[in-house]
């Protein structure tokens, strides 16, 4: 019984929408989720695993966690005499309008104390958001404290614990944990994802870890668990309190910090890492055919600004965009009547350049502008589409007064979406530092998502500034990782595919917006380095981002007629496999790029084969060998072409053998299952 409801609902309003019965005993079930309870405990889970709690000293703690056929991760029980009360609310429920249809139980427990508990049909975990007050973290830390060593108990880590915070004990002893951290703020950074790894032994002290996420994993046999944060990276939380608290001997302590977390039990090693981490987030958002892993364009990266963008322009890159085959021609800075500092024209009479606070730098900020635009740009849009292409616009939220004006920006961008059909917009010059920025911010994509269906699309700039990065707001789009200039020596094609490779191991690649520049231009500047863009055959330059959401950097009708004849035949390959390609896991393989290397990603398809999309750096081996067992296991596979770049390729005993004959190129291998 019950209904689905809004994942954003405040407490109060959350248990008026539920009509559910609340009592001593229950069970709700629906979506392929169930969730059961008694007077004092509850057990939830699904097809690949299951989980009981307890509420002990009021925390609701964890009795048992396991995955379906695989290891028993709890191997202490809360004592059934010391259990306390509780109440559940449970009914079908979504993440956003975009997500998967699960079920969410709302528990209640001690003093006003709660926790939010989501299940999704094909994600082997949970996501769990927890009650969380700084005033009572102080003492509890102290009640948390007593699951370590009480030598430990006076330890600094253990500051600022909340009330909701979990133990899990390692049911395996031999546990390596490694921490991982993406990283946004890329115009200062190149290097975006950091992990550490511990194995851990018994008489190791107690120690905070903050990091993006935590994976505990039994070396003997690859069972494991992941804790993801669904939160912006650490140093743009609104508060500092830890993630996690490791013990070699006693297991990890799931700290509460006003930020949900996915819980996931997962079996097979790293593969089995990463499947378990995209079925979450596939939870959040859906891959969905014609939305996601699209070409999009983006008049910026010319290096011009806006200093080229008006109407006829714009025509012209309709052109070339039709020619290449990319989905959607998106405009830049430089489309509106307002003004930013990276403009060319002087701000217009009566109002100012401005990064943030737009509203009040010009009324009009936000309206079309006319001079550059005669005809408007609806007229563009249905150019666009005429072209089978969709039409998309830069756009800054006003971040002034903590997001005071999200609900103008909001109802701005549905404006457009709803007269000209813009679909596709991206999120630029956010600043979000405290936590009612952060929810205004999110009450702003939740109107445009619940108003256009979930059709609109936002691509979240990570460049700069306070923002949500990769975990902080997940089910809106995809995540602009970076800016490379060529003008100014920084778009080398192996750093891009060095970054999308190591997000690869965490993030949903789908989920990574990641640029291709014109090789065209500005050659001159990188002649005397073997690794220039100019090195590569131009469709090669495509296929380092082809296993994220590729983004044509450039200005489309600078691009040589030669470099088009290379890039319109692969793009209309991938067009044709993309849905097969994105619609499984994609696993980075074989070495991280470093410009000399065999690099690549394995794609594991739902229908039992996949892809292997190879490339050779400055190898001097014409031939490298892939061993795709820790992926398909015993499944025996074929090649069944090489649909993208140079060579051959054959499959033996679960090997793959890839001859690339020329450096700086790539092989583009498609597999089959054999029955």
């Amino acid at each position: 019984m019950g209904k689905t409801i809004s994942c954003r609902l405040p407490i109060a309003a959350l248990a008026a929408a539920l009509a559910l019965q609340v009592a001593n005993a229950g069970e709700f079930s629906a979506n392929g989720c169930r969730v059961s309870w008694g007077a004092n405990s509850l057990t939830v889970g699904n097809s690949l695993f299951s989980r009981s709690y307890a509420v002990s000293n009021g925390v609701l703690r964890t009795v048992s966690l396991k995955a379906v056929e695989g290891v028993e991760w709890q191997k202490s029980a809360v004592a059934a005499a010391g259990r306390e009360a509780l109440e559940v609310e449970a009914a079908s429920a979504k993440w956003s309008p975009v997500g998967v249809e699960g079920v969410r139980a709302l528990v209640k427990f001690g003093e006003g104390r709660s926790a939010e508990i989501w299940l999704f049909p094909d994600m082997p975990g949970v996501i769990v958001k927890r009650s969380w007050t700084t005033e009572t973290g102080g003492a509890l830390a102290r009640d948390v404290g007593r699951a370590f060593d009480r030598r430990n108990e006076d330890s600094t880590a253990l500051k600022g614990i909340s009330a909701e915070s979990d133990f899990i004990s390692y049911g395996p002893m031999h546990v390596k944990a490694t921490d991982m951290t993406c990283l946004d703020q890329t115009d200062i950074r190149d290097n975006l994802f950091v992990s550490t790894e511990r194995v851990l032994a018994a008489n190791d002290r107690s120690f905070a870890v903050t990091a993006s996420a935590l994976d505990c994993r039994d070396v003997l046999t690859g069972d494991g668990l992941l804790f993801l944060r669904m939160a912006p990276m650490p140093a743009s939380r609104s508060n500092t309190i830890e993630d996690f608290i490791l013990d070699g001997n006693r297991g990890v302590a799931i700290l509460a910090n006003g930020y949900p977390l996915a819980e996931l039990a997962y079996r097979g090693g790293e593969a089995g890492m990463r499947r378990a981490s995209v079925a979450f987030q596939r939870a959040i958002r859906p891959y969905r055919s014609g939305r996601d892993g699209v070409l999009l364009s983006n008049t910026w990266g010319g290096g011009n600004a806006d200093s080229r963008i008006n109407q006829d322009f714009l025509l012209k890159e309709i052109e070339a965009g039709a020619r290449m085959g990319v989905d959607v021609i998106q405009v830049d800075d430089g489309w509106q009547h307002g003004r930013t500092p990276a403009s060319m024209k002087k701000a217009n009479k009566g109002g100012r350049k401005a990064y943030s606070g737009y509203w009040d730098a010009d009324p009009d900020f936000w309206k079309e502008d006319r001079e550059r635009f005669p005809d408007g740009l609806g007229f563009l849009a249905d150019k666009a589409r005429e072209k089978g292409m969709r039409f998309g616009l830069w756009f800054g939220p006003d971040s002034s007064g903590e997001v005071a004006n999200w609900e103008k920006d909001a109802a701005c961008l549905l404006d457009y979406h709803r007269r000209f059909g813009i679909d596709y917009f991206k999120m630029d010059t956010m600043n979000m530092p405290t936590l009612t920025a952060q929810t205004r911010g999110r009450m702003m994509f939740d109107r445009m998502l619940e108003e256009s269906g979930g059709a609109m699309v936002f691509d979240l700039d990570c460049t700069a500034g306070v923002r949500g990065g990769y975990w902080g707001v997940m089910d809106v789009g995809p995540v602009f990782v970076e800016n490379r200039y060529q003008n100014s020596v920084r778009y080398w094609p192996h750093h891009t595919l060095k970054n999308l490779w190591d997000l690869s191991h965490l993030v949903d690649s789908v989920r990574l917006r990641m640029e291709f520049c014109n090789p065209d231009i500005c050659r001159e500047k990188y002649a005397a380095s073997p690794l220039s863009y100019a090195n590569y055959r131009p469709d090669a330059i495509f296929a380092t981002v082809m296993a994220a959401s590729p983004l044509a950097w450039m200005e489309l009708s600078d691009v040589s007629e030669a470099s088009m004849a290379s890039f319109a035949p692969l793009i209309a390959k991938w067009k044709k496999e993309r849905d097969r390609w994105y619609g499984g896991v994609i696993h980075p393989v074989a070495n991280r790029p470093d410009g000399d290397s065999w690099t690549g990603f394995v794609s594991e398809a739902q229908d039992g084969g996949g892809y292997a999309l190879l490339f050779r750096e400055l190898s001097g081996d014409e031939e490298y060998t892939l061993d795709l067992r820790p992926i398909f296991g015993a499944s025996p596979l074929a090649v069944a072409g090489v649909v993208g770049g140079r060579g051959d390729a054959n499959v033996a005993g679960g090997q793959l053998t890839v001859r690339i004959p020329e450096k700086l190129d790539f092989g583009w291998v498609k597999l089959a299952a054999l029955k």
